[in-house]
């Protein structure tokens, strides 16, 4: 055993007994099964559980290697694009070295869509696909748990208490992550830990550190430099858990604290991928280089370029709009101030229609998540901004 092994993607030599494992995992089928047919799975589970094994075999069975397995998933991918997406659009993938391994630090928006759409832009582009950071709070089930490891995750381990473990589960993570770019095996990870829930993408210093503890005694700059560390941007015209994360954000707000059902985010991974997401844009951007002397200055560096390449659409300025109208001062206020005689808005009905899905209480909290990223992106540049 090395000392990856509880938190390492799987190997190819064990792809084949983990896919018979799932083809006979109970749990896997019935969730499948509730997800296509709810009502026969309720009245002949046994029956939907037969199909469904029996479709997964067709598509599990010969496969006996990683880069097999992904290279089915790239089929769902494509068929994920061409379902909920009016409009996928990629760039920064032509200065990209096929023959280096990056350390890609992506804002953080959907549990599995994020760092999916990172791979697809590669795989399309001939480049290796990317080792996915993973927190260790997802794993819920071990399925769940399976197929992540064999589309190539890794955990970084957040659920140790005591110092000590802290320190040593932060540690691992930083270990393989520099082993993984020595090995030119690149790695995608989000900026901070979970997902921005308000629409504010801002790197948090302390990942950066976390990156840094394998190479502690060597220049932070030093560090930074031989790890290919590249920022990425994902924007989604809508979010599929727009309420969702509405929800969650009231309910911190009026008590204190959220309870988090058993299987949202399994939910939330399952609408974030299948649901309607109208234009995507994902940029990749230029190497971070510098000499950093701090974390938060290479955080600083990271958030200029996400967000200089962050898009924004409309809904996000007709957000911002309907929130000055109800402040007479504050953030929102000042931007719509600032920016508002350069927008044009065409039919904003879809968007209306929208919130009206989302409960009244919680619609502050849905505008605010769409109208974050202009200010987000306005305080940081202090610029005009141009909608598409």
């Amino acid at each position: 055993m090395t000392k990856f092994d509880d938190i390492r993607p799987y190997h190819d030599d064990e792809v084949k007994k983990v896919v018979q494992e799932l083809l006979a995992d109970i749990d896997f089928l019935d969730f499948l099964g509730r997800y296509h047919s709810p009502r026969l799975s309720r009245y002949v589970p046994d029956l939907v559980r037969f199909f469904v094994r029996r479709f997964l075999k067709g598509q599990l069975g010969s496969v006996a290697s990683v880069r097999e397995f992904q290279q089915m998933i790239s089929s769902y991918a494509k068929r994920i694009v061409e379902t909920t997406m009016t409009e996928f659009v990629f760039k920064g993938v032509g200065s990209l070295q096929s023959d280096e391994g990056y350390l890609y630090v992506g804002n953080h928006r959907d549990i599995a869509g994020d760092s999916m759409l990172v791979d697809y832009a590669l795989w399309l582009s001939e480049h290796d696909t990317v080792r996915i950071a993973v927190g260790d709070n997802l794993i819920q089930r071990k399925f769940a748990t399976d197929i992540m490891r064999l589309n190539k995750s890794f955990f970084i381990r957040r659920s140790e208490e005591g110092a000590k473990k802290v320190y040593a589960a932060l540690l691992q993570s930083s270990e393989y992550i520099h082993q993984s770019i020595d090995e030119k095996q690149s790695i995608w990870i989000a900026q901070s830990e979970g997902r921005a829930k308000d629409g504010l993408d801002n790197t948090d210093p302390a990942i950066v550190k976390m990156f840094a503890l394998a190479k502690r005694k060597e220049p932070l700059a030093n560090t930074v430099a031989c790890l290919n560390i590249i920022p990425v941007s994902i924007s989604y015209e809508f979010d599929p858990c727009d309420c969702l994360k509405a929800k969650e954000r009231y309910a911190i707000e009026t008590d204190g604290s959220y309870d988090k059902p058993s299987g949202e985010d399994l939910l939330s991974l399952v609408k974030g991928l299948g649901e309607f997401k109208g234009r995507v844009h994902l940029n990749f951007g230029e190497k971070i280089q510098g000499d950093f002397e701090s974390a938060e200055e290479v955080a600083n560096a990271l958030d200029r370029q996400i967000l200089e390449n962050y898009q924004l659409y409309q809904i996000n300025y007709w957000a911002l709009k309907l929130l000055a109208q109800q402040d007479s001062s504050g953030p929102f206020y000042d931007t719509w101030q600032a920016l508002g005689g350069s927008v044009k808005f065409s039919d904003t009905s879809e968007y209306e229609k929208r919130m009206e899905t989302c409960e009244e209480a919680w619609r502050r909290k849905w505008l605010e998540m769409y109208a974050n990223p202009v200010v987000n992106k306005h305080m940081s540049r202090s610029s005009h901004l141009t909608p598409i």
